[in-house]
């Protein structure tokens, strides 16, 4: 693979413009109204300002792990169905508007560059598990169950795209992957909720919560720091090689 892959995706929404404009509209409008009418029952609801904040949460922070949240009381008042079914709809969101709109996100300031260390990492990962390109849906559903990977939907959306897999195919592979890892992290959550009822009034309980996120956190980081190293010193190699 070379580092014109992101642009051949690009191009490639380029094309689909140019040869078929109201397909191209269409897949622009539909996340904007899908998420315009989320916004809108929400306000209605009253419940906007707390799940918009556990959403960011999820995205920039927790990813699936906030779903665990839901068996302990926690700030955003929500339960573990609600949180399943928020990361669920944010990976299928994210996976759609990315996958079908990357020519126009590409455009948005500071979204480029992202997105080109997105793709060294994505290709980075297909480096160090060949069998993904093998089993590329397979590979691509793992890639979005498992809630360490650190990029969740987009990296799921760019991934499918390198090894292969058409826009429809990646979106449903990552809707597998996203069922599967919201479905285990609920269990767990509802598995673990006798045991957090009983404790989750005293001091020490929540101090220790506390803790472990925060422990959580730095690992999730320091992991996250490790991997874009390696990536980006990949995409270097590889880019030094392609010149030679």
């Amino acid at each position: 693979m070379s580092k014109s892959d992101l642009r051949s995706m690009i191009e490639e929404g380029e094309r689909l413009r140019r040869s078929n404009p109201a397909m191209a509209a269409f897949h622009l409008v539909l996340p904007c109204a899908v998420l315009i009418g989320v916004i809108a029952v929400l306000i209605v609801s009253g419940a906007a300002a707390r799940v918009g904040a556990a959403a960011v949460t999820a995205f920039f922070f927790l990813g699936k792990l906030i779903i665990l949240n839901g068996g302990i009381d926690n700030p955003f008042e929500m339960t573990t169905l609600q949180f399943a079914v928020m990361v669920f709809f944010l990976d299928l969101w994210v996976a759609y508007t990315v996958g079908y709109n990357l020519h126009h996100i590409y455009r948005i300031p500071r979204l480029g560059p992202w997105l080109e260390r997105l793709q060294n990492y994505c290709r980075f990962w297909i480096v160090r598990n060949p069998w993904m390109k093998r089993w590329a849906f397979t590979g691509v559903a793992l890639f979005v169950l498992f809630p360490l990977t650190g990029t969740g939907a987009p990296g799921g959306t760019i991934l499918g795209r390198l090894v292969g897999l058409r826009p429809r195919t990646t979106l449903i592979g990552i809707a597998v992957g996203s069922a599967l890892g919201c479905g285990m992290m609920a269990a767990f959550a509802e598995q673990l909720r006798p045991y957090f009822e009983r404790v989750q009034g005293e001091w020490w309980f929540k101090a220790l919560g506390v803790v472990i996120l925060g422990i959580l956190l730095l690992l999730l980081y320091r992991l996250g720091q490790r991997i874009s190293r390696a990536s980006d010193e990949y995409a270097r190699s590889d880019a030094a090689g392609g010149d030679a």
